[in-house]
């Protein structure tokens, strides 16, 4: 089940007072997208990729000839945009100013969240309904774990690959952002200068012939997106670079896997979530596993991600020793998509080989139920529901248990 989009609003500003303040005021309503740059081209592009309705432009009594510009070519960009002036003390030169490049309303900064979300609604219900484009967006799977390992990018790599299928054409794309870095790349011999972070840098650029001469490409058609082993230029991207490099590649790609196995927890990993049709949470029967997933599926909560479309995928499952995948199933109150075998020697072979599990272990267990849960991902259509277990508040304790252990 594709997840259902939160709705977005995208803020013009620095200030992170004020950026909080909107992460406060719809934290229940949809999710902000802070344009980092205060340039109309900047902005029009993540309002292609989000498709907000509601722009919030802050003013500056120094810059409000440029502060009014940009709300003008938004206005003229979008006529029924709600593009909604920001200030920190109600000067009537600027409001002024706001309402006559086309502002639907002016508000003042750090305003109780209730107002501000009825100013929303209240400028959305007379709005026309938004034309939604009808041109086809690929879905995204992401594959998380608390722990860094091979076995995560190892179902993330063959996912992918699955998808991918016997289709020449560019198909599935896999993204891995995992730790340790470029697992993916190194599994099947590839090597790629071009990383993620240079597809981030290169957003005006981004086109089919860049995609095809660029990202690292197996035999099977498949294209890779890995970081670089020095991570320093991470710290220069931001949320908005993530939206719109997502949303470009989602309309090259039908497929894209995500690998963000051991990322840390942190804003930029929730917000590849957050983005995300569907999510598997990929754990072990072990103590360790189990109690480092589960906080962060509950941070995954107290981050709001839509908790519809996350499920559980047991990796190296053993069915003769507990716990087995139900009680860990209801324990993380998610649904089971799969477990998969340990297939050891299969796994280590692939590691050293260059080659696919596809290629050097075909007939494989756990080959083979990776080619079931892409065809179950693919192919699922509305109808067939994941069905959510209860949640066993004794889980924990229940796990301990059984691995003997007080």
């Amino acid at each position: 089940m594709a997840a259902i989009r939160k709705q977005s609003f995208i803020a013009v500003t620095n200030d992170q007072d004020h950026i909080r303040w909107l992460n406060t005021v719809f934290k229940d309503e949809g999710e902000v997208v802070v344009a980092d740059s205060p340039s109309l081209e900047r902005v029009r592009q993540i309002l292609d990729l989000t498709g907000a309705q509601v722009v919030f432009v802050l003013l500056h009594a120094q810059s409000h000839r440029q502060d009014a510009a940009l709300i003008e070519g938004l206005v003229a960009f979008k006529p029924m945009l709600s593009v909604i002036a920001m200030a920190e003390q109600a000067d009537n030169e600027l409001i002024l100013s706001a309402m006559r490049s086309g502002a639907r309303d002016f508000i003042l900064t750090l305003s109780r969240p209730g107002e501000v979300i009825n100013l929303v609604k209240r400028l959305a219900s007379r709005a026309p309904a938004p034309n939604i484009p009808t041109e086809s967006v690929g879905a995204i799977t992401a594959l998380v774990s608390a722990r860094p390992g091979s076995d995560t990018p190892m179902l993330a790599l063959h996912l992918a690959l699955a998808m991918q299928g016997e289709r020449t054409e560019r198909n599935a794309l896999l993204i891995d952002l995992g730790n340790p870095a470029g697992d993916t790349l190194t599994y099947l011999g590839l090597a790629s200068p071009y990383s993620f972070i240079d597809a981030v840098r290169s957003l005006r650029r981004l086109d089919s012939m860049l995609i095809d001469s660029a990202f690292a490409k197996h035999e099977s058609g498949l294209s890779l997106l890995a970081l670089p082993e020095e991570q320093g230029a991470m710290s220069e991207i931001t949320s908005a670079d993530i939206y719109v490099l997502l949303g470009m590649l989602r309309r090259y790609f039908p497929r894209i896997v995500i690998n963000l196995g051991g990322v840390p927890r942190s804003d930029f990993l929730y917000l590849l979530l957050s983005n995300a049709d569907n999510t598997l949470v990929v754990v072990e029967q072990s103590v360790p596993s189990c109690k480092q997933n589960m906080q962060l599926v509950k941070k995954m909560i107290e981050h709001k991600i839509s908790m519809d479309s996350v499920e559980l995928v047991v990796d190296r499952y053993l069915p003769q020793l507990p716990p087995d995948a139900e009680s860990l199933s209801r324990g993380f109150g998610l649904p089971l998509q799969a477990t998969l075998p340990p297939s050891g020697m299969a796994r280590l072979a692939m590691m050293n080989s260059g080659d696919s599990l596809f290629k050097c272990a075909p007939r494989d267990p756990y080959t083979l139920a990776i080619k079931k849960l892409a065809k179950r991902i693919v192919s699922r259509g509305k109808a067939d529901e994941a069905r959510k277990p209860d949640k066993d508040t004794g889980f924990f304790k229940n796990v301990l248990a059984w691995f003997g252990t007080r």
